[in-house]
């Protein structure tokens, strides 16, 4: 080919060329994932004191309610001279914590997995198990269904006036049911599962293991920035006891210095929006894996026996719906709407006689539903 053919060859491919990417429609953008219309989040905030104003008289118990969207907090409307330093019991929020703590603890190979039974999680304990407690399963405990009796108020009681073991009280009084097949919704179990963390802790850790809150502490508190000292971290026979209210953090223990696994955590809002976003981000805060993601999804998707329960983590009824919480007694709430980007926090003061329920905030998850079109 001689140099005036190629010439014109080079021209005939470039004009083909210019031709075709006039001819093509344009690319489209990167997918960037579900578009949400934008919110107003001053006028959100002014609804959400109408809301409460407007609801029950239990919601003026309300005491901060905080709104992240996209790791970035929103809303942070506190009320009655409450403020983003000041700790609440969260009540049964602490279950849904310490089944973090459990996913943790299974990767970094402290638990074996979720269907060991009880009577190798608790070695020290096997003589209080009676009929089928033995197999009963730390997944039995974590769904709700391993049938274990509800007062902690007689369990603390025989505890402390009989110097028997409280989680031996506890293991004494399950039901005569086949575990795994009724949902039961249990302090007890929950209480169970701490213990079996606790003595995980103690198989590993020689002569000076680590305590549940040392471990939550080096894996999860400190990680996420949760302030965790001073801490109030003795015997709660009482969730009204003043040293308890007027503490910091804190997180109560059994009489014999086991973490309760079902209430007794003391947060701030801006520490239950972490946990929030723990979650939303699949496990990941700055850059590191806190919880794996596999267990984030496991601890949240619906168990066999109550689609609206995971691992100690409520989830929505509605299927189509994404959405999960952490929820605990009066009104202290973790909602995670992964598919919105937002995770929602209600904490409530339960020191009068007139709690918030779950149906109390429903004002709330309708202005909240309406606002990001769930």
């Amino acid at each position: 080919m001689n140099v005036r053919c190629s010439h014109r060859f080079l021209i005939s491919v470039l004009l083909l060329v210019a031709f075709v990417g006039c001819s093509l429609p344009p690319r489209p953008p990167p997918d960037s994932g579900p578009r949400r219309p934008p919110i107003d989040y001053a006028a959100l905030e002014a609804e959400i004191e109408k809301a409460i104003s407007a609801g029950p008289p239990s919601l003026e118990n309300v005491r901060a309610v905080l709104v992240s969207v996209d790791g970035e907090t929103k809303i942070a409307h506190y009320r009655h001279s409450f403020s983003e330093s000041d700790h609440a019991h969260v009540f049964s929020v602490t279950k849904s914590v310490l089944s973090i703590l459990i996913g943790i603890a299974i990767a970094d190979g402290l638990i074996a997995d979720l269907d060991q039974p009880l009577s190798k999680l608790l070695p020290k304990h096997r003589r209080a198990m009676r009929g089928e407690t033995k197999s009963v399963t730390l997944r039995h405990l974590m769904t709700m269904s391993a049938g274990f009796l509800d007062d902690p108020t007689y369990a603390w009681t025989r505890s402390i006036e009989h110097g028997i073991n409280f989680v031996d009280v506890l293991l004494e009084r399950r039901q005569e049911i086949e575990p795994g097949k009724v949902f039961i919704y249990s302090n007890a179990d929950a209480h169970v599962a701490s213990a079996v963390l606790a003595a995980a802790l103690e198989r590993v850790g020689g002569d000076h293991p680590r305590t549940v809150l040392d471990y939550a502490r080096e894996r999860l508190f400190d990680p996420l920035g949760i302030q965790t000292r001073p801490s109030f971290s003795q015997p709660l026979p009482d969730w009204f006891a003043p040293e308890f209210v007027s503490a910091g953090f804190g997180w109560g223990t059994d009489p014999d210095g086991v973490p309760f696994g079902a209430y007794g955590l003391r947060l701030t809002a801006p520490d239950m929006v972490k946990i929030g976003e723990l979650y939303r981000r699949d496990g990941v805060w700055n850059g590191k894996q806190i919880v794996a993601t596999d267990w984030v999804h496991q601890s949240t998707a619906p168990s066999t026996l109550n689609t609206e329960y995971g691992l100690f983590w409520w989830r929505s009824a509605n299927p189509d719906l994404v959405l999960y919480r952490a929820v605990g007694n009066g009104g202290q709430r973790i909602s995670v709407l992964p598919n919105s980007g937002a995770v929602i926090v209600y904490l409530s003061d339960v020191r009068t006689n007139q709690h918030v329920s779950d149906r109390d905030v429903t004002p709330l998850d309708s202005l909240f539903a309406e606002a990001f079109r769930i």
